[in-house]
């Protein structure tokens, strides 16, 4: 990861500037683009961003994940979101880090990170992903009621510049895992970090209703046990209440 680094001062979306040089021959795998002002950073849903500038990272990396086919693109949701999991742990090694089905990390149950993948296909296999990471780090307000930074977590601020080497070297380490096709065991990890696992809670679907999450397919789908037994749902299919 990361021994090619474009640095923008502003641009309106890391995603759309890597996805453009995803599509070029030279441009390695393990590239990042971070940009460090956003003006049209995207979420899930069609969903904004929020980034103060110069106060958090927001980045995304270019990938040539060959070796997965489509119905195995969700791993990469998976190794991101631990990866981020284990950063913020790092540097609030006391907070209750969880990744959040499909693309969310909390922390002590209030939004830190989003991620947001878009994956080129060829046939039946992936040929380039770009895997956006937005996490905050020292910004201290926010819009959002339930966002936070690890300077609101740790109460102190902290360089930038640490929080992404650390960010690079975990998300290496992840991906290095699926390479050597330990699927089980980063699903096994995904699931005991994953937020509402085994637990009773509140959802939106079709109607409001109780269920326990007991699965997340390969493909990315939330398997839920509810009111009327197991099914899954895609991430607009279905809500949590907090």
């Amino acid at each position: 990861m990361a021994k090619q680094v474009i640095s923008l001062p502003t641009c309106h979306s890391s995603n759309d500037t890597a996805r453009q040089l995803s599509q070029k021959a030279d441009t390695v795998e393990g590239t990042v683009v971070i940009c460090h002002a956003q003006t049209g950073g995207k979420g899930q849903r069609g969903n904004t961003w929020e980034a103060g500038a110069g106060k958090n990272l927001t980045l995304s990396v270019i990938l040539r994940p060959k070796f997965l086919n489509v119905k195995q693109q969700f791993y990469l949701n998976m190794i991101a979101s631990l990866a981020v999991k284990e950063v913020v742990n790092h540097f609030s090694p006391d907070s209750d880090v969880r990744v959040k089905w499909p693309n969310d990390v909390l922390c002590n149950q209030k939004k830190i990170s989003g991620i947001l993948i878009e994956n080129s296909i060829n046939r039946h296999a992936l040929e380039t992903a770009v895997v956006g990471l937005g996490l905050n780090v020292n910004q201290k307000e926010f819009a959002a009621p339930k966002a936070t930074s690890l300077a609101l977590e740790t109460r102190s601020e902290i360089e930038l510049t640490l929080v992404y080497e650390q960010l690079m070297r975990t998300l290496e380490n992840q991906y290095l895992r699926l390479k050597a096709g330990r699927f089980a065991e980063v699903k096994a990890d995904y699931l005991k970090h994953l937020f509402g696992f085994g637990e009773v809670r509140k959802y939106i679907g079709e109607f409001r209703f109780e269920g326990v999450i007991e699965d997340v397919t390969d493909e990315g789908r939330l398997v839920i046990r509810g009111p009327q037994g197991r099914k899954s749902f895609d991430l607009k299919e279905i809500e949590f209440v907090y």
